[in-house]
């Protein structure tokens, strides 16, 4: 991962939510208004750099089944257990709750260990996931909303129906490249195998 260029946009990041978290608690906001504050805090965090290093190592039992059968064909999503809305609101209610005192190197931490993390799913199961990762269908507990909203994956993926399952970095690193060279057109395809 390029942690300079990380860093160098957490710390913009970190300056709006700064700059707009008092606003954004202001009695004055209606509900569309703050969601366009978590949409744009969202924003914000799909901007941060990514790389394999934020794979959870965790896939779908039903991709892992596609790429046994038809790894060619097959096409992987890297969904983000929270997604943009959801994060921008926590990101949110995370400054409320340490009273803005919240830094860029916690912001970066929690980008590399939650915000960022990604699964590897099929287009359809992603599809699936969106409805249950909608805040307003979500039930926030009685412990409020930052630690039921750390439930918000299981939640999720129980009422989508998807399992997960192991699937290393280097594997999903080799699928990668496999994919790459199906698409390269000085590359002989009938010599590219991927294997499980």
């Amino acid at each position: 991962m390029n942690n300079k260029l990380l860093n160098e946009r957490a710390k913009v990041l970190h300056d709006i939510l700064y700059s707009t978290h008092k606003r954004y608690f202001h009695d004055s906001m209606n509900l569309g208004q703050k969601g366009l504050y978590e949409t744009i805090i969202g924003a914000g965090i799909w901007y941060l750099p990514s790389s394999a290093e934020l794979y959870s190592g965790k896939i779908s039992k039903e991709a892992l089944e596609c790429l046994k059968l038809d790894p060619a064909n097959t096409k992987l999503v890297e969904e983000h257990s929270f997604p943009r809305k959801v994060g921008g609101k926590y990101l949110y209610e995370l400054f409320k709750h340490h009273n803005g005192d919240f830094t860029v190197t916690q912001l970066v931490d929690l980008f590399k260990n939650k915000l960022g993390k990604f699964n590897l799913v099929l287009k359809s199961e992603n599809d699936r996931l969106k409805v249950f990762q909608k805040i307003e269908n979500f039930t926030i507990g009685e412990e409020g909303f930052l630690k039921s909203i750390e439930k918000i994956q299981d939640y999720a993926y129980s009422e989508a129906g998807i399992e997960l399952c192991d699937f290393s970095v280097e594997k999903y690193k080799e699928y990668k490249s496999y994919k790459g060279k199906l698409r390269s057109k000085k590359t002989d395809k009938s010599k590219i195998i991927f294997t499980l």
